[in-house]
């Protein structure tokens, strides 16, 4: 039992890894890709957004699908998508067949990610699922922060294609794997009509409220467009959730969120996730565009501090086992205020240990808050609904991340742009960036930071005011039997 254990975490952390490996290294290529494309950031930026707004759209699809007919079937065919997708994307001849495989891609990691958290609250008793979060969030990661650092050198000395291409590889394996070692768990829910139409308004609520951001200055949009625009996906929202309310076996159960703890830790990992990967998302073009450094060592600059997390993670899931899951979110919260204070005072004469330290903390908050608030929201699950609280868990987080970037890189552009209009011999288009001098473009991170200053209070308050259901699933049957547990609790998995 101890072995199928091992293999089993390992088999879920190789999936997270694989994802999170791949947005690594696709978020340090961004900067080489607008220039040799002479694209804005607001443009390059949409290889990553496409991907998250599909994944968005789809975690509560595969999500309530993963209920119906079982989670692995789920899990191993999002890998094996996620993979086609990549080797497809490596072999792009342009941007716009580029797009359209992230597309692809993302609905891949849509299906992989929602079923994570479900199949560890099904395989894991409660008491061992701290440490499992623990492990999921060091490998993800350290796949985020290898991505950056492999990355940098992959886009320095063999092209920005290969970056998609080197993570084939790595997909074929995790689905061989899945297939393997995951068990077939019975589903709770049969014989249940699913939601299209409810798919289809959430899937259009999103892309409606987030697209504005990005390409409102590409096309050339003016307010009276977005305004239009925003109306139209807050209509949508309305009627999805009008249509939710009525159907009767609706794509997103909405009583779940009356769960007040459920709504608070979701909140606490939306904003959450928004910074962490606001802050990164700029980092490589401060490195680059202030501090001079080529891709391959902005790459290993945001690789080494990031390694904290091999210890965080494991300590935060052992600490929410033990002594309940608000202390570490409480201390990562903590540390996320320091980490973005510190990210506030970069600037072009700050030394790599300073820069060292502000992501060292940044990663350790990561790396604590994570697992302890996947306990949180998993443990006031409904046991029939634990795939659904499972993608919405996941959509909170993902649409974090988009938002992060959207947020953080509309905060950054428009800050230059508005600076740069009187400069002579400044372009306006293209990756006008490159030219922007440095207090400008310093004038961005900045402002970019205040914001993330802001937020972080917010998670504080939110994670302040929630708490873990500690006596969730005791009386459940799990793959994992108590003699197992208690071996796992001795060290010996």
């Amino acid at each position: 039992m101890e072995h199928r254990l091992n293999w089993i975490i390992f088999t879920l952390a190789l999936g997270m890894f694989l994802w999170s490996f791949s947005a690594g290294i696709v978020n340090i290529s961004l900067p080489t890709i607008s220039q040799y494309l002479d694209i804005s950031t607001d443009m390059v930026s949409l290889i990553v957004i496409i991907h998250l707004i599909t994944l968005i759209s789809f975690l509560l699809v595969f999500g309530r699908i993963g209920d119906i007919t079982g989670y692995k079937k789920i899990f191993v065919m999002g890998i094996s998508i996620f993979t086609i997708g990549s080797y497809f994307c490596g072999i792009s001849l342009d941007f716009i067949s580029l797009i359209i495989f992230r597309i692809i891609q993302g609905i891949g990691s849509a299906m992989l990610l929602s079923m994570v958290p479900a199949i560890i609250s099904t395989v894991f008793p409660p008491r061992m699922r701290g440490k499992v979060f623990g492990y999921i969030s060091l490998t993800t990661t350290l796949g985020l922060s290898s991505g950056y650092g492999v990355g940098g050198y992959v886009t320095q000395y063999m092209g920005w294609n290969w970056i998609f291409l080197m993570v084939v590889p790595v997909g074929i394996i995790a689905t061989i794997f899945a297939v393997k070692v995951l068990p077939s768990q019975k589903t709770r829910v049969q014989n249940v009509k699913f939601d299209v139409i409810g798919s289809l308004l959430i899937g259009l609520t999103i892309l409606t409220f987030i697209m504005p951001f990005n390409i409102e200055e590409n096309l050339g949009w003016g307010f009276p467009s977005i305004a239009i625009t925003f109306v139209i996906s807050l209509i949508l929202g309305i009627t999805f959730v009008i249509w939710e309310l009525k159907h009767p076996e609706p794509l997103l159960d909405l009583s779940i969120l009356k769960n007040v703890y459920i709504t608070l830790s979701l909140l606490a990992g939306f904003i959450a996730t928004l910074v962490l990967t606001g802050t990164i998302y700029l980092l490589p073009f401060y490195l680059e565009l202030i501090m001079g450094y080529s891709s391959d060592f902005a790459g290993l600059i945001i690789l080494i501090p990031s390694l904290v997390v091999i210890f965080i993670g494991p300590l935060s899931g052992y600490i929410s086992d033990n002594f309940g899951s608000r202390i570490p979110t409480i201390i990562a919260c903590i540390t996320l205020i320091m980490a973005i204070i510190l990210l506030y005072r970069l600037n072009q004469t700050v030394g790599i240990l300073f820069i060292f330290a502000a992501l060292g903390i940044r990663a350790l908050s990561e790396g604590m808050f994570t697992p302890a608030n996947n306990k949180t929201v998993m443990s006031h699950s409904p046991k029939e609904k634990v795939g659904s609280v499972s993608s919405l868990l996941n959509t909170a987080r993902y649409m974090g991340l988009v938002m992060g970037i959207v947020v953080f890189n509309e905060i950054f552009v428009t800050t230059i742009s508005n600076e740069i209009t009187d400069l002579i011999g400044v372009p306006s288009t293209g990756a006008f960036q490159f030219s922007a001098p440095v207090g400008i473009l310093l004038n961005g991170f900045q402002n970019a930071f205040i914001l993330g200053i802001a937020m972080s209070v917010l998670i504080l308050i939110f994670s302040i005011l929630t708490k873990e259901n500690k006596d969730y699933g005791e009386d459940e049957d799990y793959l994992v039997d108590l003699d197992s547990f208690k071996k796992y609790k001795e060290g010996l998995p």
